[in-house]
């Protein structure tokens, strides 16, 4: 399960372990070495020493602090200007002077007198990531070894740290977070204040990077090296769609989402940026965002930034989505992989990329993929009309470690650009039955073999994860299924993104209220359903589980609305979404069933409700569960009623229980609820008396459902049922099933409505 970072105790624990861990390792000790003895000769330099180019060079180049996020921006102008080294200079003689106090004072006034001074054209792009290495090693008490804000950033937010800190205060938040449970930090260097420094890095790699799911990024644990993860061919978004005005027009849109939106608001903000495009275009545009360029992420209806596209609207450095364009974005590092060895001319360039993609015949999708090559600054094409990378391509290429696979020809062939899941793997693991029994809130009980039946129910096959859970309305059929899935996103970040509650709804008679369906209006337009976004994400991302609850699955025909997923997750075959060639509004035509799909259906059987048919029997493992335990219902501890009153509910709850269970009409936690909702409300108020407040707390929640034929355990049923409430002293409840019960032997049925 994830730890909460946020209590005190367990973010105590975790430095300890991380710490423990790391100072066994050989790196680790060296960095240690490297970063102390950096550090003494950036505090004892003079100001000869510390002012001269050779000494300005080391300081703005050196690994020694980090190597992670540097970047690789030309520095060589800011290196060798007087004006850059004494304002360095000034703020390190003022920071040894100063009280600790006003540290932050003398960091933040330096910070904005250092970034007007390094600026164009002293430098071409911002070297924001070395100057929070440089302000470390003037001032290692206060800054971290985390120099990459949006990494630092997520790491604040997971310890409990305000994402309000802004530059370099952000790190002295963090750090004070780690005071506040491991005690204040040494203010000199030595090994323990070192060890502080570098823990903001360790709790990222233990407790970030670990738990993202198929990280862009991952650091070698024995080494400490990060570098990038690409997916391979088969599994990447298939090129990117052109966006006139290129980045500034996505920092524009994002702009709009920077504190979350609806997406219908999002899609009329960007109508407003393109007013000449169709609403296709618009929502087209959207999904691109989310999938092929990784800055927005959807919620339901809700879209918020990611880390990522925070980076991107603050910096507008095309830095921030470099790691997940090389390493999820099919024919990028192609691209700059191909250009790295030699200029190449448009022509060459897109013969390249027919080989990495059997199915790109056109231009379009090859015409796009430099479009952005161009956009983000990565590539320029001099006077010999040849196409040649630039300082900032060169350091992209320079990331890529790998040799870029093309697609297989029958994969590229195929239709759509969502990449078929791979159903002898599920690269997720599932956690422990005691992991997810532990997951539930203190207030929800489940038996542990009623989660063991979910479970073994579920992935009893390798593809096809259905269950329908069947039985007493009240009783918890939905908080079990939710409770379960969310359980199953345990080290996932945004845990949420992995459920879908969909609440079905009568007279769906066909797919199109769960997949969506071509605009009979407009043809290049697809209404998309929250499911069909859903399964789509699934699709896209084996590497984790995706569970859809279909509340009251039963409301409809599930056989008619499920129709095509119920065919796909037997036979292993496609899902068809639409008949069109290409993708209409990012839907492509087909995907194969996800193997990482989870489907968990709640069904009531009552009159308002239909049956299962036996093709969705066939693929759903069906549990039942009918008893409760009224002792067990954790709100008793919560109840404000006296001791002797809570009894008398309890008893008299239990009794209506065994009284009523055999003729299956009894109740669950929910009556149970309201039930001591309603007495507890009652005297509150002080004009109702406990014993006429549970009457009709039992009139009004429990004897409604009282129905059924003349036959012995219906009989049965309702005469106990009608002593225990006259034993409880209960007359209008009691005077209620006594009345049932004489229409019972008298008309051979009885209901409470009549």
């Amino acid at each position: 399960m994830a730890v909460d970072l946020k209590d005190d105790a367990n973010l105590r624990a975790a430095c300890e372990a991380v710490l423990a861990q790391h100072r066994e390792l050989a790196w680790y000790q060296n960095w240690l070495k490297k970063l102390s003895e950096f550090l003494q000769r950036v505090q004892d330099a003079d100001q000869d020493e510390f002012c001269s180019p050779e000494f300005q060079e080391r300081l703005w180049e050196s690994e020694d602090i980090t190597k992670t996020g540097m970047g690789t921006v030309n520095v060589s102008e800011v290196v060798t200007d007087p004006s850059v080294a004494k304002c360095l200079w000034n703020i390190r003689v003022s920071l040894k002077a100063a009280d600790a106090l006003i540290h932050e004072q003398v960091l933040m006034e330096g910070w904005r007198e250092l970034n007007q001074l390094v600026a164009p054209p002293l430098v071409r792009r911002n070297p924001r990531l070395k100057k929070y290495r440089l302000f470390a090693a003037l001032c290692p008490t206060e800054l971290t070894t985390l120099a990459h804000y949006p990494k630092l950033r997520n790491l604040a937010s997971l310890i409990g740290v305000s994402g309000a800190e802004q530059e370099i205060s952000l790190h002295r938040g963090v750090l004070e977070r780690l005071d506040d449970v491991l005690g204040k930090r040494d203010k000199t260097l030595s090994t323990p204040m070192l060890e502080r420094m570098t823990l903001p890095w360790l709790l990222y790699l233990r407790f970030v990077q670990e738990h993202e799911a198929e990280a862009t990024a991952i650091a070698d644990l024995r080494t400490g090296q990060e570098r990038l993860n690409p997916l391979p061919a088969e599994r990447r978004r298939r090129g990117m769609l052109a966006i006139g005005g290129g980045v500034a027009t996505i920092r524009a849109i994002i702009e709009f989402a920077k504190e979350g939106c609806k997406r219908e608001d999002l899609i009329e903000h960007m109508s407003s940026i393109n007013p000449s495009h169709a609403p296709s275009s618009i929502r087209t545009q959207l999904n691109s965002l989310i999938a092929e360029w990784g800055v927005l992420r959807a919620q339901g209806d809700d879209i918020h930034l990611t880390p990522r596209g925070e980076g991107l609207l603050e910096t507008g450095e095309p830095d921030e989505v470099s790691d997940w364009l090389l390493t999820r974005v099919l024919g990028i590092d192609h691209m700059l992989h191909a250009l790295r060895n030699r200029p190449m001319s448009v022509t060459a360039l897109n013969d390249v990329l027919r080989k990495v993609n059997p199915r790109w015949t056109s231009d379009r999708a090859l015409t796009s993929l430099t479009f952005w090559l161009r956009a983000l600054q990565l590539v320029e094409t001099r006077a010999d009309k040849m196409l040649y990378l630039t300082e900032l391509g060169d350091t992209w290429a320079a990331q890529i470690h790998w040799e870029p696979q093309p697609l297989a020809p029958e994969i590229g062939a195929s239709t759509g650009s969502v990449v078929p899941s791979n159903e002898e793997s599920v690269l997720f693991e599932r956690p422990s039955l005691e992991a997810i029994q532990h997951s539930f809130p203190k207030s929800i009980a489940f038996p542990i073999s009623l989660v063991a039946r979910l479970d073994a129910g579920l992935w009893s096959h390798p593809r096809r994860h259905f269950a329908v859970l069947t039985g007493l309305s009240g009783a918890g059929k939905t908080v079990l299924a939710r409770g379960y899935a969310l359980a199953l996103q345990d080290g996932q970040t945004h845990r949420s993104e992995g459920l879908l509650t969909v609440p079905v709804q009568p007279g769906w008679h066909d797919p199109s209220c769960l997949l969506g369906y071509v605009n009979p209006l407009n043809s290049e337009s697809y209404v998309r359903t929250a499911f069909v976004d859903f399964l789509l994400r699934a699709s896209a991302n084996s590497g984790r589980p995706y569970t859809v609850v279909l509340d009251e699955m039963n409301l409809s025909h599930p056989e008619q609305y499920l129709a095509p997923l119920l065919s796909a997750m037997e036979t292993g075959g496609p899902i068809e979404l639409h008949a069109q060639d290409t993708d209409i509004s990012g839907v492509p035509a087909t995907i194969t069933y996800p193997s990482n799909l989870v489907i968990i259906g709640t069904v009531n059987m009552d009159e308002t409700t239909h049956g299962l048919s036996d093709k969705v029997l066939d693929r759903a493992a069906v549990i039942e569960f009918w008893d409760i335990d009224v002792e067990a219902f954790p709100g008793w501890e919560a109840s404000v009623l006296a001791e002797a009153k809570i009894a008398k509910v309890r008893d008299t709850l239990k009794g209506l229980v065994k009284a009523l269970r055999p003729a299956r009409l009894h109740f669950g936690w929910r009556t149970i609820h309201d039930v001591i909702g309603y007495v507890e409300e009652a005297e509150r108020s002080g004009v109702i008396d406990f014993n006429a407040a549970l009457d009709q707390a039992i009139y009004a929640k429990v004897l409604p459902k009282l129905r059924g034929e003349d036959i012995p355990r219906v009989q049965a049923a309702f005469a106990d049922t009608s002593s225990l409430l006259q034993d409880m002293r209960l007359a209008d409840s009691a005077a209620k099933v006594a009345e049932l019960h004489d229409d019972l032997r008298s008309l051979g049925s009885a209901r409470f409505w009549r």
